[in-house]
């Protein structure tokens, strides 16, 4: 299909002449939509791959990396009891406590245990700290940033994505006004519609020639008829999908039109094609852009890490040594923190980083 789609490229009638705005626009669309399609596959073949992966390798590790999690917590909640602490390091445990319980509990086989302590520990019921918490939030954005409506749920502060998203909410809100402005269609939009009513006349056209040739019930020959057979169902699917670059190849295949008439299309046909061509490109991005998109979100990868279908494979495998790396790391830990001056450096070290954290964020919602 790649080389025959290749064939799609209008050609110089000279070595002299050069092509048309228009012929190179045609040209161009074709190879993007190529490449978009190429991608989309690639795509489509990778993501199997990487599930099976995450499924058979990533997913034990990750079982065995909440465990050590957990063990973690419960030697935390005993050290509470028996270890003398300071002030600001009591403070540390708790706040260190209640965090692994709220990382715990987005896959807790028993949540109310983990509410339990959480409890214990922060003197506060978990689900009513989280409705508090999350009424604040909303509170911040209506005052800093004007946003009232918090309906979707990706636009919540554990989300992936999440300053990405209220970035695109804060762009929405501030287009209100022009939206209310665009309710009368503009002159133009009715040259736009216009031009895509001509659009579509074009590949209507293009069909029927097809379907007149490829009608398979006046061949006699078995061969043949089976032959436009196939031919008519990809002619259907084409016209059905808006997908003009498949209507065309099908015409150079039975020779409706050939390389002298396609360098030769008038600059109004052209014109048409080409929208219906971008329309064709903008429709292949958005699959591309959807297949990305539903990835990240069932894998919780953020925007800001950079994914190829290419290099998937090398992805989960570096994410495997990545969290074979943290396991051995938490075993460690758990086994040093049993000096209690290892364990005073260790919740230093947690306050030093939650104060970090906190000024990263201020920083980031007063830019």
């Amino acid at each position: 299909m790649a080389d025959k789609e290749k064939s799609l490229k209008i050609n110089p009638q000279t070595e002299q002449c050069k092509l048309s705005s228009g012929q190179k626009k045609f040209n161009s669309l074709i190879g993007r939509i190529d490449k978009q399609r190429r991608l989309l596959e690639a795509w489509q073949a990778a993501i199997p791959a990487y599930q099976q992966r995450w499924s058979d390798t990533f997913k034990p590790l990750l079982d065995d990396y909440r465990q050590q999690q957990t063990e973690l917590l419960e030697f935390l909640d005993q050290t509470s009891g028996r270890v003398k602490l300071a002030k600001a390091e009591r403070e540390t445990l708790r706040d260190t406590i209640c965090d692994l319980v709220t990382q715990l509990l987005e896959s807790a086989d028993d949540p109310a245990a983990l509410k339990a302590l959480y409890q214990k520990h922060s003197g506060v019921d978990y689900d009513h700290q989280q409705r508090h918490d999350e009424e604040t939030f909303k509170e911040v954005l209506e005052t800093l940033f004007g946003i009232k409506d918090q309906e979707d749920e990706l636009l919540q502060p554990g989300a992936p994505d999440f300053m990405e998203r209220m970035a695109e909410q804060l762009q929405a809100s501030g287009g209100s006004t022009d939206q209310r402005q665009a309710d009368k269609p503009s002159a133009r939009q009715r040259r736009q519609e216009e031009e895509a009513r001509q659009a579509s006349q074009s590949v209507r056209e293009i069909y029927r020639k097809l379907a007149s040739s490829l009608h398979p019930d006046r061949e006699t020959d078995t061969a043949e008829r089976q032959r436009k057979t196939a031919q008519m169902q990809r002619a259907n699917q084409a016209y059905k999908a808006g997908n003009l670059l498949e209507l065309l190849q099908l015409q150079l295949e039975i020779e409706q039109i050939d390389q002298h008439r396609l360098d030769n299309l008038a600059e109004d046909r052209l014109k048409h094609y080409n929208r219906m061509l971008a329309n064709q490109l903008a429709e292949l991005q958005h699959e591309v852009r959807a297949e990305e998109q539903a990835f990240r979100m069932r894998f919780v990868i953020q925007s800001s890490a950079a994914v190829s279908p290419t290099r998937l494979t090398r992805k989960i495998d570096m994410q495997i040594r990545h969290l074979r790396d943290d396991i051995q790391h938490l075993k460690l830990e758990r086994q040093a923190l049993e000096n209690p001056q290892a364990l005073k450096q260790w919740l230093k070290e947690q306050r030093q980083h939650n104060l970090d954290d906190a000024r990263f964020f201020e920083e980031l919602l007063l830019r």
